[in-house]
């Protein structure tokens, strides 16, 4: 439970990191532009997206999103959750198949 909570706070932190860099127009390096001027605080988030590449340091504390990676790891966190979902109805599937009522 405490881990499904957790993954939703991250989510909501990460599409408003996200956001932000939109709104201020920081999506390449000429456009790039300090965390102040876009709103955000240095966090954890923060963190994690600059070494996911998602967010790039274009010069010492300016910094733009850049948009094609951050496309690509949603696309590979949509696939993840369509393979859970497909084994864990596989599982059910397969439970259900086998399973006799005890009379």
């Amino acid at each position: 439970m405490n881990s499904s909570i957790g993954a939703v706070i991250a989510s909501k932190q990460r599409r408003k990191i996200i956001r932000a860099f939109k709104k201020a127009n920081a999506v390449s390096a000429d456009s790039a532009k300090s965390l102040n001027d876009i709103g955000l605080a240095g966090s954890v988030m923060i963190n994690i997206q600059k070494r996911r590449g998602v967010i790039v340091e274009a010069k010492p504390d300016i910094f733009y999103l850049n948009e094609k990676k951050e496309k690509e790891l949603a696309r590979l966190r949509l696939y993840f959750v369509i393979g859970i979902l497909i084994i864990v109805t596989l599982f059910t599937i397969i439970f259900y198949a086998n399973w006799t009522p005890a009379v």
